[in-house]
């Protein structure tokens, strides 16, 4: 679930996506400049509606903004729909009054992210870590976000295993010193141990990188075992001593 990020303003990038490998996150919030967003708009729209591409995700602005009229907007297409600065699910019952659309959440603020349980929703299907944002609100400087800082680590382990806990899918966050790719991979090694499924990219050489670390389980091969456990029970391979928590492992992986 990797994804690199798309400004809706920047027609060049826009003209790139159908050879972009990954999920596309087309920009209409940070990263597009306030008189730009109109255009932004404008220019995601009319994407859409000539793209074949299938992996795309909409990031609009905050419901208190513009966030609002832009699902209307893009309610004519079926691709999921990144909110951010969402603070609890009161605030998004006029989003499941506009559409039927998958939901992303951004969690980036303190209230969603100390009460993520409660942020279940059957349109909801992923969680995005907005880490410098989180940061802003907790007033930690974005200097303490170190591999060595075991307060980060807490923050990811309890985001990934609240994220499981209500079934929903964890992404890490953008890595943003985009020329550190030593610094970008390691980070990707640690949030792919800690059960993220992926993480945000902003240069395709970022996304080439996070796909071949957050790499697919063969699932051919997850088939095998699951079809073999249900016909004859517990079993050994190359091993391994296939028994019920292993068969569920890798039905979870088909999953």
């Amino acid at each position: 679930m990797n994804y690199i990020m798309v400004s809706g303003h920047n027609e060049k990038h826009l003209s790139k996506v159908e050879e972009m490998n990954g999920t596309i996150m087309l920009n209409l919030e940070d990263g597009v400049p306030k008189d730009k967003k109109e255009i932004a708009l404008k220019n995601v729209t009319n994407l859409l509606k000539n793209t074949t591409k299938k992996e795309i995700v909409i990031r609009i602005n905050s419901l208190e903004g513009s966030g609002l009229n832009e699902i209307v907007e893009l309610n004519q297409f079926n691709f999921p729909i990144r909110i951010p600065k969402v603070n609890n699910l009161k605030e998004l019952d006029r989003v499941f009054d506009l559409t039927s659309n998958e939901i992303h959440l951004s969690i980036e603020t303190k209230e969603a992210f100390f009460n993520i349980k409660n942020l279940k929703h059957p349109q909801i299907t992923t969680f995005y870590l907005g880490i410098l944002d989180l940061f802003d609100e907790l007033k930690l400087n974005h200097s303490l976000i170190t591999f060595d800082n075991q307060m980060i680590h807490k923050i990811l382990i309890d985001f990934s295993l609240m994220c499981r806990y209500i079934g929903v899918n964890p992404v890490g966050f953008v890595y943003q010193k985009y020329k550190d790719i030593e610094g970008f991979k390691k980070w990707c090694e640690i949030q792919k141990d800690y059960g993220f499924l992926g993480v945000g990219c902003i240069t395709p050489n970022q996304l080439k990188i996070a796909n071949e670390i957050f790499i697919k389980e063969d699932k051919e091969y997850a088939k095998m075992i699951v079809e073999k456990f249900e016909k004859e029970g517990p079993f050994i391979i190359d091993g391994l001593y296939v028994d019920e928590p292993i068969y569920k492992n890798y039905l979870n992986i088909l999953e």
